[in-house]
């Protein structure tokens, strides 16, 4: 059996032996086109992107002109494709995200190591409770996220009312299936995200209780002895771990549903296209939007169903009630509505970016999305596609909480806020 150090050691060294083999492929840099949609398109594309990372502009447009000589592509595509070669640029984004996505691997990886020698049997159900609780509610919630990522992402979009884009949806993409397009990738990433979230933020709350109370003591700044702060810092770490596992089928999900005839041979061969055009790192491009939704996101939903839920039972047992099994329904379903109503507006911001960073193939960071919006809609321009998110989350929110709730008390696990 090996120790622990030998653990945390081993799991450090595959990090940094997959840091080396990955050196140059998160830095290469990549070519930037405006291809219109012509004929040979496709071929085109492939062809060039076996040419990231070249930096010698003449050898490009000498490989190229022989290719479309092989091809027998026409002189008008030619002609296009040779104009809308705009330049070879580092990829930004990829470089902005290298050292956070290895950063981030060596401690899951770490991490892992040292949950395998704690094995302690409340892990695993925690694990278990999050992880189906958000499998099931994204789900079945999927058609709403359609809807609400195509009014991001798709100005057509932007003004129509739920029911209208719905049906415009279904008649511009071949049928009701369009609603469920990224169905896969949400059911499978929320799988993990939800363990990891529920499990991080439910197994560090204790410690970091433990941490603050000595803090308090020692600085005699008794604030710190908080409940409250001390599930807001457990919510941000979990928040942060969700938002690294979840990242890679986020941006596929959304992929599909921005461009539905990505996914015509299906969302594995859809994910390894977007390998194949973007790299490994092209995944997690979107990290750092990811965690401007998922950490505002984690943190006011668990520590807002934490303290309603606490306040709830707490005002119960103030005025003699007995506590039910009945009640133990009622509170946390009425407190997890209020939760989803406080979430949504908390992670819109995050989620509009998400979305915009991730629905079409390119190299444009975050910031600049935000600056964009900024400049052109102001503030209320987060906001695109809120009332539409407020009956998603609220759907996705109240039954996820629900459902947790539920299964941590069928696991031998006492309700949450008691």
């Amino acid at each position: 059996m090996y120790s622990l150090q030998k653990r945390v050691a081993f799991a450090t060294g595959i990090a940094i032996l997959l840091y080396n083999f990955h050196e140059g492929e998160a830095f290469q840099t990549s070519i930037r086109f405006r291809l219109p949609i012509v004929s040979g398109d496709r071929q085109h594309r492939n062809m060039l992107s076996g040419l990231t990372g070249k930096l010698d502009c003449s050898s490009i447009k000498n490989e190229k002109n022989d290719y479309c000589d092989s091809i027998n592509c026409s002189e008008t595509d030619h002609q296009k494709m040779s104009e809308n070669i705009t330049s070879i640029v580092p990829n930004e984004s990829l470089k902005s995200n290298k050292s956070i996505f290895w950063l981030s691997l060596s401690g899951i990886l770490t991490g892992s190591f040292v949950l395998l020698r704690i094995q302690k049997p409340v892990l695993r159900r925690y694990l278990l409770a999050g992880g189906i609780c958000a499998a099931i509610s994204h789900s079945i919630s999927t058609p709403l996220d359609v809807i609400k990522t195509r009014k991001q992402v798709d100005p057509s979009l932007t003004n129509l009312g739920i029911m209208q884009s719905a049906l415009k949806i279904i008649k511009d993409d071949g049928g009701i299936n369009a609603l469920f397009a990224g169905l896969g990738p949400t059911a499978l990433g929320y799988l993990f995200e939800g363990a990891i979230k529920f499990g991080t933020y439910e197994m560090l709350k204790p410690s970091i209780q433990s941490i603050l109370v000595w803090s308090a003591a020692i600085t005699a700044m008794p604030f710190l002895n908080s409940k409250t702060l001390g599930f807001l810092i457990s919510g941000c770490v979990a928040g942060i771990a969700a938002s690294i596992v979840l990242c890679p089928m986020e941006a596929l999900r959304i992929r599909l549903v921005a461009e539905p005839e990505f996914g015509t041979g299906g969302w594995v061969s859809g994910g390894l296209s977007m390998i194949e055009n973007e790299g490994v790192m092209g995944l997690w491009k979107g990290l750092s939007a990811m965690m401007t939704k998922q950490v505002p996101y984690t943190v006011t939903k668990n520590a807002a169903f934490d303290s309603l839920t606490s306040i709830a039972y707490s005002t119960i047992r103030a005025s003699g009630y007995i506590i039910t099994r009945e009640t133990k329904m009622y509170i946390p379903f009425f407190s997890a509505v209020m939760t989803s109503i406080l979430t949504c507006i908390c992670s819109q911001p995050g989620d509009l970016l998400l979305s915009l960073v991730n629905a079409k193939e390119g190299s444009v960071r975050t910031r600049d999305f935000a600056r964009k919006i900024m400049k052109e809609s102001g503030f209320k321009g987060f906001f695109v596609g809120m009332k539409t998110r407020f009956l998603h989350v609220g759907m996705m929110v109240t039954v996820q909480l629900t459902i947790y709730d539920c299964v941590k008390r069928l696991c031998g696990i006492s309700a949450t806020g008691l």
